[in-house]
């Protein structure tokens, strides 16, 4: 058996209220009509009447049926809402998970460049001091010769907050260094093949 839904019950209370309207109308003209002697009048009346209170009943029945009814779609609506929620926060719990897993990578990250950070910083020094004392004269200005972690850290930063997006793609760090560092690296890789 289907479920009457409270917009059924509002259909049929509102045919009922026309319908008691209606003959509310004949009433009083036959009630009129029966006030005047009019005969079979006062009987007519009586039985319009008594049709309209039965209908009264009726109207009574159908207003406590809509109650339970809507009662009933409000509970529904509760426990579909309900499931809802459910769903909503078990897939944030998942989201939740992934997002713990994704920090403890960035921590580990985080570790990694706290100790490398340093260690570019003073190889850089050691480098600039080397050359130095070997009297080699360093092209002023060129990029990666100093501050490579300052560049690392900034490319980070360029990451975070979008703007790598709009630049397109760049040189790794490590291409950095190596472009900066070519002529000590070339020896190096000269000597690697002798």
């Amino acid at each position: 058996m289907t479920a009457i839904t409270s917009l059924d019950i509002l259909g049929k209370i509102g045919a009922l209220d026309t319908l008691v309207a209606d003959l509310d109308a004949d009433f009083g003209k036959i009630s009129t009509d029966a006030v005047s002697g009019i005969p079979e009048a006062g009987k007519k009346a009586a039985e319009l009447n008594q049709r309209i209170e039965r209908l009264a009943v009726d109207r009574l029945i159908l207003n406590r049926a809509l109650a339970r009814a809507q009662r009933a779609e409000a509970a529904a609506r509760e426990v579909k809402a309900e499931a809802e929620r459910r769903e909503h926060f078990d897939i944030a719990k998942g989201h939740a998970k992934r997002l713990l897993a994704a920090t403890r990578r960035v921590d580990a990250a985080i570790a990694e460049l706290t100790a490398a950070l340093p260690e570019i910083a003073a190889e850089e020094l050691l480098i600039r001091q080397n050359l130095g004392r070997a009297q080699v004269n360093l092209s002023v200005g060129a990029v990666g010769q100093m501050g490579l972690a300052v560049m690392a850290l900034e490319k980070l930063i360029r990451l975070t907050d979008g703007r790598a997006r709009l630049s397109g793609p760049s040189k790794s760090v490590t291409e950095i260094a190596a472009s900066a560092w070519a002529i000590l690296l070339a020896a190096e890789s000269e000597k690697e093949t002798v």
